[in-house]
């Protein structure tokens, strides 16, 4: 049970999405438009449910340093997206205990890179673990889009139309054509995680800041991991909360929440008016099936921990996923809303691996 949740968590803001520590399917989250970068942001993986893994012998416990690499590789859609992400550096045990609460305790420093078809990431942060309900993550971060597939796609307001639609017309407009755009993010990631009997509960939350480097005049940008317009130096804040049933080794399976809320100010509005339309239109939250299946758990080695994960979800509230067809925006087209049955749909595969022999 214990080996399941280290993935999850080391995989987590990878958003939603569940974007944590290890492995998580995020966070963080796309379809028929042009390949975005996945997330989150979360955000996993959808195979058919496998039988038990076999007996085997207990996994080793985790040496006091490791040096390792967690890597997640997410295919998702509605919106789609492609990405594999991973988590790469020194993981120091802070001190030695055998409580349940305290036992998995850690601090992390190193790299985390991202690679999509049409951007590259490059993190640099560090986490603390001082118990293990609690996990710390923070980091900043260079994102440079290639210009390709339609993106990087900005708008000079925070009312503008972003549906697949509309951004799949934008690719052949010479006016709006896509930006080799740099993005610069910096985030904080607090998670939470309890256990009681066989049922896990963990909640994250991700707040992020952006600084978009964009054409001139736009001050929004989208990006299909958060399925928003983020804002130009603002601020957008997310969470993932899982309840999820442990109960099987190998198995957590249970229910996802993901909301996901941009801040923004006058600037990133065209007109006054602009401003006293939105209220809030570019929020969301979806709720549904999460998943995640660890093949085997035999300690610290090269290759471990591989496990698939499956999130299927539906939009409660979106502007352009649910199929209501009002808008704020004016130049909206009845392709521009997915009816609300289409699911956002990820499935992604994880696995560790540690390059320093276990004593």
């Amino acid at each position: 049970m214990r080996g399941v949740l280290g993935v999850l968590i080391a995989i987590m803001p990878a958003v939603a999405l569940a974007q944590a520590p290890e492995p998580t399917p995020p966070a963080a989250e796309p379809a028929g438009a042009p390949i975005p970068p996945v997330a989150e942001p979360a955000a996993a993986p959808a195979p058919p449910t496998p039988s038990a893994p076999p007996a085997e012998a207990t996994p080793r416990s985790p040496p006091a340093t490791r040096f390792m690499l967690s890597d997640l590789t997410v295919l998702r859609l509605n919106p789609l997206g492609l990405e594999t992400r991973a988590r790469i550096g020194i993981q120091k045990r802070l001190y030695a205990s055998t409580k349940p609460i305290t036992q998995n305790n850690f601090m992390f420093a190193g790299v985390y890179p991202k690679l999509n078809p049409v951007s590259a990431h490059l993190a640099v942060g560090g986490e603390l673990q001082p118990a293990s309900i609690f996990n710390l993550r923070a980091t900043v971060e260079v994102q440079k889009y290639f210009g390709i597939l339609g993106y990087l796609q900005s708008f000079p307001s925070a009312t503008a139309n972003y549906s697949d639609q509309r951004l799949k017309d934008l690719r052949d407009d010479p006016t709006r054509e896509p930006q080799t755009a740099t993005i610069y993010h910096a985030s904080l990631q607090p998670l939470l995680q309890l256990k009681v009997g066989p049922i896990a509960v963990r909640a994250l939350f991700q707040l992020d800041y952006w600084a978009l480097r964009i054409r001139d005049g736009d001050t929004v940008a989208y990006e299909a991991t958060f399925d928003t317009l983020l804002p130009d130096n603002g601020w957008t804040l997310s969470t993932d909360t899982d309840v999820l049933f442990i109960g099987r080794p190998g198995l957590a399976i249970g229910v996802r929440h993901t909301w996901v809320k941009p801040f923004y100010r006058d600037s990133h509005f065209a007109s006054g008016g602009d401003r006293a339309a939105y209220e809030g239109d570019n929020g969301h939250q979806r709720a549904g099936l999460f998943a995640a299946y660890t093949l085997r758990d035999r300690g610290p080695s090269t290759f471990n921990k591989p496990t698939v994960i499956l999130i299927a979800s539906w939009y409660l509230t979106h502007r352009w996923r649910t199929g209501e067809q009002t808008d704020i925006a004016a130049d909206t087209t009845d392709d521009d809303f997915t009816p609300r049955a289409f699911p956002y749909l990820l499935a992604g595969f994880a696995f560790e691996s540690d390059f320093l022999p276990a004593r």
